[in-house]
């Protein structure tokens, strides 16, 4: 079993992907922090120093060793689905994890996380130009205003 976590910046990705591995016993990947690793830099510095176009190589780069993986959830970078190649790579269940744009809005407030493409543009902008990307890599699509009602919906389709 594999299952990939898509969605907006701030959406719960991986709060949610903690919690569902745990309760599927089973590993959690968050892939920023995974890149940031094996990059030695934080994403913003990657995009400070290299661009978003080196970023995205790398996530591809990413995607391509994840799929030998199994028993995995993957928390995917938010922007994952810029590339329509991924979905071809993503040999899982596709959750896009949901949450109205004023939620979003709110916890990316309280966030200590810098996510360099919202130092240039607003979630509703970022939201529009990604709307129909995300309803295309989805094969469920959850509402993750409450995280247990999420887990249950995404044990469900699992069934």
């Amino acid at each position: 079993m594999k299952i990939y976590l898509i969605g907006m910046p701030g959406c719960g990705k991986s709060t949610l992907g903690k919690k569902l591995a745990e309760k599927l016993n089973i590993e959690f990947i968050d892939m920023d922090s995974y890149i940031e690793k094996k990059a030695c830099m934080f994403i913003d510095e990657i995009f400070e120093a290299y661009g978003e176009s080196y970023f995205r190589a790398l996530e591809t780069k990413t995607m391509e060793e994840f799929m030998t993986l199994d028993n995995v959830i993957i928390s995917t970078g938010g922007g994952i689905i810029k590339n329509k190649h991924h979905k071809e790579l993503m040999n899982g269940l596709c959750v896009y994890l949901d949450v109205p744009l004023e939620d979003l809005e709110v916890r990316l407030k309280h966030s200590d996380v810098i996510r360099p493409l919202l130092q240039q543009k607003t979630v509703y902008e970022l939201y529009d130009e990604r709307k129909d990307l995300y309803d295309y890599f989805a094969d469920i699509k959850v509402d993750n205003r409450n995280i247990d009602n999420a887990i249950n919906n995404i044990c469900e389709a699992l069934k």
